[in-house]
Order: structure tokens, then sequence, then C-alpha cells
């Protein structure tokens, strides 16, 4: 889709982080498996820390030396939790098409079945291309170029969930070490409705300070551009590499839905989170803790395939509390600001 034109919203938002702030420890529940399975090499950490694969900030990358082991595989376990339901994996900031790389997702209830390279005894998740998918075979992905990858699938309520990078030419990494900005894993939430008319979408250079002398002549600063491009990262849904091959500045979309449904709006028990239900204070507020997580925000539910990063953003809300007023009996309007993430 051309222009960013906004239709119906969707949210990514992240368990693994929103587990993390409701006191989950990552060590043991989110890990890079470092040891050999079954006379097949595991690549464990060659540059960076667990931590920081799962720290939001997709620009910071850990890297693997696959290089010296081109037909090794590296594994990411993820202990998702029993009958929470996941529909979507991103993997942001990757150099997948350059390390000659393929994604495989597989989930079990069973936690050693994602721990084993090839996840022969788990279950294969068949995964439908969202942005930079290139092809999909069942659970196997093979970007068709470097940057940000999100694929979607069938709910599921499976607890752990694997994610192996293995070498794609001739099942062989090439010379080039893998490296990983962020991988987020949850499910994903689509507004009942499309927004009203009245959108407001902002470019923000929120970095550049003016600053005036005495005399009364003005200079700035500008402390960096927003995004990030060049050989070895590029911030999520960027496909170029150099920096003037950009747009700078901050993307921000004030919105407002009307008449949404209470069912659409709140939880249908407010004293306990119910894990079945589908909600925006449920599946979104919730899950981000207001705006402490940032999540994955895509103008239309429907932009997907070839050239679908434009209407994508890795995403902040830029308000502290969710306004809902009811404008009918059992009808509610509520207003999101979101301002991009670096």
């Amino acid at each position: 889709m051309a222009n960013m034109n906004v239709r119906t919203p969707r949210f990514y938002t992240d368990y693994i982080n929103y587990f993390l702030s409701r006191g989950s420890t990552q060590d043991g529940n989110f890990d890079v498996q470092p040891t050999s399975v079954n006379g097949l090499s595991i690549i464990g950490l060659q540059n960076g820390t667990e931590a920081e694969l799962f720290d939001m900030k997709p620009t910071n990358t850990v890297d693997f030396n696959t290089s010296a082991d081109p037909d090794g595989h590296v594994i990411i376990s993820l202990d998702l939790k029993a009958s929470y339901k996941k529909s979507f994996i991103a993997i942001l900031n990757h150099n997948l098409n350059t390390a000659d790389g393929k994604i495989r997702i597989s989930a079990s209830n069973t936690e050693a079945h994602v721990q084993a390279a090839d996840f022969g005894s788990a279950t294969a998740i068949t995964c439908t291309e969202v942005v930079n998918a290139g092809s999909i075979s069942t659970n196997i992905i093979t970007p068709a170029t470097d940057g940000s990858t999100i694929v979607r699938f069938t709910e599921s309520d499976l607890r752990y969930w694997g994610i192996q990078f293995e070498g794609n030419g001739g099942n062989e990494f090439s010379a080039t070490d893998l490296y990983v900005g962020c991988i987020l894993a949850g499910e994903y939430y689509e507004m009942p409705h499309a927004p009203d008319m009245a959108i407001k979408r902002s470019i923000i250079f929120d970095q550049v300070k003016v600053m005036e002398s005495v005399g009364g002549q003005r200079f700035s600063n500008m402390s960096n551009i927003g995004r990030q491009a060049e050989s070895g990262s590029i911030s999520p849904f960027s496909t170029s590499i150099h920096a003037a091959r950009i747009h700078g500045g901050r993307i921000t979309y004030d919105m407002n839905f009307s008449y949404l449904n209470s069912t659409d709006v709140m939880p249908n028990e407010y004293d306990i989170y119910e894990i079945a239900d589908d909600a925006v204070v449920e599946d979104v507020w919730n899950k981000t803790n207001g705006r402490h997580l940032p999540f994955i925000f895509s103008v239309d539910k429907d932009s997907e395939g070839n050239n679908a990063e434009s209407e994508h953003i890795f995403a902040r809300f830029g308000q502290d509390s969710l306004d809902m007023t009811q404008v009918a009996n059992d009808m509610w309007n509520i207003n999101m600001r979101i301002e991009e993430e670096f």
C-alpha cells in the first residue's frame, strides 16, 4: 500500500518484555542455547548478551560466529507461558540475507523440544508473511533482504517456542557473521474498525535544538536525525543502508476511535487478566504497561508482503492515560497518541 494510508490499525505487543516487567527473569526463560545437541553444532553468542537480544533496542545488536561454523545452528528458546495466545514473531534489525540464513519456528509444551537442533519433536508453526519474510515453507522463513521481519500465524497456546537461525545456501551460512537487534513474540491485536477521519500525523525533528546568541543570531544542534541506516545496522522498517536515503524525524499519530463496543475496550472482568479475552485494555494498553514498553504498530492490518515496511513503525504510546468516554449505551470513544521509537 502506498503513502502510508491509515486503514484499520494493528498492534504487535511483546510477551517477553511484558513478562519481564511483571517479575519473570530473563535467564532460564528467554535463552540462547550454547551447546551441541545430537551431533549438530549449536552456536552461542559471540558479542553481546542474551538480555540485549530482548532489550527493545533494535539498533543494539548481538552477533554469532556463524562464519566459523557455517553449518551450525543458533537456537533461541522462549517460555511464553501456558494458555497465553501467541500469533506473531518479529526479528528486528537482522542481516539474514547477507549472512545467507533462514529462520525456523516451532513450538511445544515440552521445553526440551525447542532446545534441540531442528526442533524435530516440536510442532512446526505454519507462518504467513507480514514484512520481509521472502519465501516461506511452512515454518522456515528466508528473508529477502536484511532489515526487519514479521511473521504471523494462527493463534496457539503452546508454551515453549523455538527460533532457529540456520544456513540457507547449501544449509550453510555465508562468511559474514549473523547479527540480530531484537526479538519480539506475542499476540497481535487489530482494532475493530478504522479511526475517525480527523487523524493527525506528524513528522517531528525533536532532536533539533535551536539557540540564539546575544546578538540575535540563531544556530542549531541536531543530536540525531531519527532512524539509523548504515552498513551493519538498520532501524526497524527502513530498507536503505545509506543515511542520505532514509526519512528523518519521528513519525507520530494522534487518532480517535469512536463507537467502540464496551467489550472491545475493557476486559469482561477487571479483577484478573483473562487470557482468552480480546480488548484494547487487555491486549494493548496492559501489555505495554501504558507507555512503558515499545511495540510494533501498523496503520493497515491488510498491508502485508512486498513493500509493507512503510505501514509499520516501532513505536511507543505518547500518553500516560487511556481516556475512555461513553457516548451511547455500552459504546465508547478512545484516543491514542503513538510515537515512533529508534
